[in-house]
């Protein structure tokens, strides 16, 4: 697993490669580059190189309540008309009244913002969204997020007409927009205009959601050292109280014994009282998605009924070049899932491996990681870090999703050991005068200064200038060279110290890692 965006300012004795010889591209580069960042892993003198665009404009801070019950009646904002109507709005300390007419039949309404000055505001940690009034005529509500402001799109709660009382959960209301951002109410309706007057907005959370058993997991990459060494893999989570083992699957050109033997593996694991998981998967597998089904149709022909109790996919297609800036990539990565749902016929649990920052980017205008978890039965989130109290921070918006939708979170942290980091970020800059690389679009490669603009002008490409510098410090992703009391002591503070109805409990990364811990 390779955990990305993770980051911490040091001062180091920076490479000296950093600025020398030219570095050599082997993934394609994209149309518009606006950043490039090198990351020199350890010793090594050859960086990863990662392009990225301009980055999305900022959206204003949300307001995040913590009262038990809101009522957003008496902060709701502004009122705005769309479509050819006039409007008009009365407030009063019991109700809100919004009317609109239109000269001829036509659909337009009010839109009102959710707070004042237009500012988004967080309800993803409410459960229930309550709307009492009266209509005259048929009046459609709905509810914006920031992206769906930028596209003049809402989403639908409900048509109302007469008097209503309306109680809607706020897990549907997710599927459609991002609750961390919403911004308005959106009032409309068909004809010569419309009238509706609101009693009571609210969002309360769910009386009935209570926290799951929490358990703890292992995962195991080398499928024949676990095969050959099964009895010793059942006694080291009896040792250590695990309550799931995540196994990787045999390569599907391993012969007819070793799937077998790994078939019985997973019914060992299963009779020891634990939960037995199958793990695969690799970023090209959204270009190829049968073949990772044909593995799990594979397995589920030779597992006996209960003997398996998940699947869980490692995929990781954001290591694809200018996978999150291609929106088909991204869909497919979405598809990928649904196709590998449907291949374990319901035979066992869907879990999805995903990175603490999926919950930023957008498809459809909704997060990634939301969109993972619709299609997945539970989710494990790499939250490798140290502290404690910055696992959970990294996870606290998809613990919150899963807590609304109802699916299960699971917590990664990192025992193997990892290199030390260091980033160099270039940022373009269309002055060569001050400029550091030129990046040659003609032959693929980053060419450091000294470069004579002859050689420049030669080529296609464009120059940057080091923007920043930083070190990933390993101490502060991995538990690596501490002890296994340690280790333990600071997994139970996670467990104990989790709130959420969606933590579910915490994966270690790896069970060889783990046992290399100092006693």
């Amino acid at each position: 697993m390779i955990l990305l965006f993770g980051a911490a300012v040091g001062s180091m004795v920076w490479l000296s490669v950093a600025q020398g010889e030219d570095i050599l591209l082997s993934s394609p580069i994209p149309s518009t580059v606006y950043e490039i960042e090198l990351t020199y892993a350890g010793k090594g003198i050859d960086p990863t190189v990662a392009f990225s665009g301009p980055a999305p404009a900022a959206a204003p801070l949300p307001y995040r309540p913590f009262l038990p019950i809101l009522e957003l009646r008496v902060g709701l904002g502004a009122a705005h008309v769309f479509g050819p109507c006039q409007g008009q709005t009365v407030r009063s300390d019991s109700s809100l009244e919004v009317k609109w007419t239109a000269d001829h039949a036509t659909r337009c309404g009010q839109r009102i913002e959710l707070r004042p000055g237009g500012k988004p505001l967080d309800l993803l940690s409410y459960q229930i969204l309550r709307l009492r009034g009266r209509a005259t005529g048929q009046v459609v509500v709905g509810v914006e997020d920031v992206a769906g402001h930028g596209r003049e799109h809402n989403h639908s709660l409900a048509t109302v007409t007469g008097a209503f009382d309306l109680t809607i959960s706020l897990k549907e209301i997710g599927r459609g927009v991002d609750l961390r951002y919403l911004t308005a109410l959106v009032l409309s309706s068909e004809g010569e205009g419309g009238q509706i007057q609101f009693d009571r907005v609210e969002v309360s959370h769910s009386e009935a959601v209570q926290k799951r058993p929490v358990g703890t997991g292992f995962w195991v990459w080398n499928y024949r050292a676990a095969i050959q060494e099964s009895q010793t893999l059942v006694a080291t989570c009896r040792e250590q109280a695990c309550s799931r083992v995540l196994i990787q699957m045999p390569s599907l050109n391993d012969d007819e014994g070793v799937w077998r033997e790994y078939a019985r593996l997973l019914s060992l694991v299963q009779e020891a009282g634990v939960d037995a998981l199958a793990l695969d998967g690799y970023p090209e597998a959204i270009q190829e998605p049968h073949l990772l089904a044909d593995k799990i149709r594979r397995l589920l022909q030779l597992v006996r009924p209960g003997a398996l109790s998940g699947v869980q996919l490692d995929i990781e297609p954001y290591l694809l070049p200018g996978f999150l800036d291609d929106d088909a990539q991204l869909r497919r990565y979405l598809g990928t899932i649904e196709t590998l749902h449907e291949a374990i016929q319901g035979r066992a649990t869907l879990s999805m491996v995903i990175p603490f920052w999926l919950a930023t980017p957008t498809v459809g205008g909704r997060p990634l990681a939301y969109a993972v978890m619709d299609r997945a039965d539970e989710v494990a989130v790499m939250s490798y870090r140290t502290d404690l109290d910055e696992v959970q921070d990294i996870a606290e918006d998809i613990l919150r999703y899963g807590d609304v939708i109802g699916k299960p979170v699971w917590l990664a942290v990192e025992t193997t050991l990892l290199p030390l980091e260091q980033h160099v970020v270039l940022r373009r800059d269309p002055r060569p005068d001050r400029a550091e690389v030129f990046l040659d679009r003609e032959h693929s490669r980053l060419r450091w200064k000294p470069i004579s603009e002859a050689d420049a002008s030669i080529g296609s490409g464009e120059w940057f200038r080091i923007h920043r510098r930083f070190t990933v410090r390993p101490e502060r992703l991995t538990f690596a060279g501490r002890s296994r009391v340690e280790v333990s002591r600071a997994i139970r503070q996670i467990l104990d110290g989790t709130p959420h109805p969606s933590f579910a409990g915490v994966i270690i990364h790896d069970l060889d890692g783990f046992r290399a811990l100092p006693e």
